[in-house]
């Protein structure tokens, strides 16, 4: 009995997380999503998400679509499978009286309602079973999940398709393959969907990227769950773009940052799989150099010049074009974000923007240059000249952690040669929120440039060892200013075992 409630509870989060992510899709600044529906009373057999648009879609016949009927099934396992017998099993979509093809035929005069013309839409984990006759046959096609009138209505009387065909009519109570059309029609199977923990983690990137915040997932309680829940208790089922917002905005679930524009593609680079495990949903290209790295180090095997900063330069010129537009995730090591910013600099042609995670989850990081400076936490820069007679310049960053102790301690321990250290820091100290957003971060890495660039000549011909800590987003944004720096070498920090910097990448 237990089991059974776990199982059903499970089905109806399920459910209501089926409806968030369609929501998201109406609350993208160019949807054409009007309206979206929770346990419709339209049709009360075909009722659980139901989507209504502002302007009919097309369907892949080119048949006009004016609102989406979603029939959402989950299940706790993979024993059972879509089958033609289970359309026709009133078990199979947890009802006790009709199948999901009589509901369909129950819902025709709606789904075929002029100028409301509606498709059926069942959405489940379970696949279409291979040796069923729904996929032996051929019927349903891989491009929709539509039944295929050319193969099921072939005009022959005796066959493995005829067969199919009279039992399907039997059941649906017509006797005519005209009728039979007519019920199968409007259908669509979308077998195989996401699991539950894999649904969880699509709506948290759909969620921040229409500005809803994500849900926590060390919290035990899932807050869209919850408020959806709420509001059906309440009696509010029906909600249009602007009411969903103001019920987030009350709810404080509402951050209001979107991540992408219109014109903006998703890209990423991963060397950290911790919440970035589903980034490949999320993006149009990305590089995964998980393979690379034991947790945060390189595996000795492999080089971070000869590999990785390669693997980076091919990815960008690959998969970035000249006057095209992207965000980019940044799940990775700080001198790898800095290494994809130095490839595309302003120069590259290719318009790119970080997308940053903090706090509040993931935002986007645009550098608005119409935001004053002066509301903002400046560096203050200590120049202090160790040697003379030194080759090398080193640059320490203090952002979220204080480093200047590490780093001299690290030029002893390698006997670095060094001239100077210019040190960059805030006044009252790192801190994980000192940089407020995109915005702070770009001007930071523009006053660091500045000031690199104001050293004597002889020193910007000198090589830059560049230490510190903070978000990839500034690293980012350093990067791309740093085509006027000279020679680069850049480190990482050890925060788990040694306590210490490592040498990573040389940029030219």
């Amino acid at each position: 009995m237990a089991d059974s409630i776990k199982a059903r509870n499970l089905g109806d989060d399920y459910q209501i997380l089926f409806f968030w992510l369609k929501a998201c899709e109406m609350l993208s600044d160019y949807s054409n999503i009007g309206e979206i529906s929770y346990e419709d009373s339209e049709i009360k057999s075909l009722d659980d998400v139901v989507v209504s648009y502002k302007e009919p879609i097309k369907d892949t016949s080119g048949n006009l679509i004016y609102k989406e009927y979603y029939q959402v099934k989950y299940h706790v396992d993979y024993r059972g499978h879509i089958t033609a017998d289970n359309l026709m099993n009133p078990k199979f979509i947890n009802a006790t009286k009709h199948s999901f093809l009589e509901k369909v035929k129950e819902a025709l005069p709606i789904l075929n309602k002029a100028n409301q013309t509606g498709t059926a839409i069942l959405v489940t984990p379970w696949s279409i079973h291979p040796d069923d006759e729904l996929a032996k046959l051929k019927i349903i096609d891989t491009k929709a999940g539509r039944f295929k009138e050319e193969t099921l209505f072939d005009g022959k009387t005796k066959s493995y398709v005829s067969d199919l065909r009279n039992k399907l009519k039997a059941h649906l109570g017509v006797t005519e393959d005209k009728e039979l059309g007519d019920v199968l029609k409007p259908i669509q199977i979308w077998g195989g969907f996401h699991q539950y923990e894999i649904l969880v983690n699509m709506l948290n990137a759909q969620l921040t990227s229409v500005g809803l915040k994500p849900y926590n997932h060390t919290q035990r309680i899932h807050p869209y769950i919850s408020l959806l829940k709420r509001l059906f208790q309440e009696g509010t089922t029906t909600f249009n773009k602007e009411e969903l917002i103001k019920i987030c905005k009350e709810e404080c679930l509402w951050s209001g940052k979107k991540i992408m524009l219109a014109e903006e593609s998703p890209v990423g680079i991963r060397s950290f799989k911790w919440r970035a495990e589903n980034m490949e949903n999320d993006t149009s290209a990305m590089i995964c150099l998980l393979d690379y790295f034991n947790g945060r180090f390189l595996k000795d095997k492999y080089s971070w010049n000869e590999d990785i900063r390669l693997l980076v330069e091919s990815f960008i010129e690959r998969h970035l074009i000249e006057g095209r537009s992207y965000c980019i995730y940044l799940d990775t090591h700080s001198s790898v974000a800095y290494t994809a910013g130095f490839y595309l600099d302003p120069k590259s042609g290719v318009n790119v923007v970080p997308i940053q995670k903090g706090l509040n989850g993931r935002e986007i990081w645009r550098a608005d240059s119409s935001v004053p400076k002066e509301q903002y936490a400046f560096w203050e820069v200590e120049h202090e000249i160790i040697d003379d007679n030194g080759s090398d310049i080193v640059i320490v960053i203090e952002m979220t952690h204080s480093a200047i102790d590490d780093v001299q301690e690290y030029i002893r321990s390698n006997n670095l040669s060094i001239k100077s250290i210019v040190r960059f820091y805030f006044e009252d100290g790192p801190s994980f929120n000192t940089i407020q957003d995109g915005i702070h971060a770009r001007y930071l890495a523009n006053a660091i440039s500045l000031t690199l660039n104001k050293l004597p000549k002889e020193d910007r011909k000198r090589c830059y060892h560049i230490f510190g800590s903070g978000p990839n987003g500034f690293w980012f944004f350093l990067g791309q200013q740093s085509r006027n720096f000279g020679r680069v070498t850049l480190y990482e920090y050890d925060f788990e075992l040694s306590k210490e910097y490592n040498k990573t990448i040389n940029l030219p």
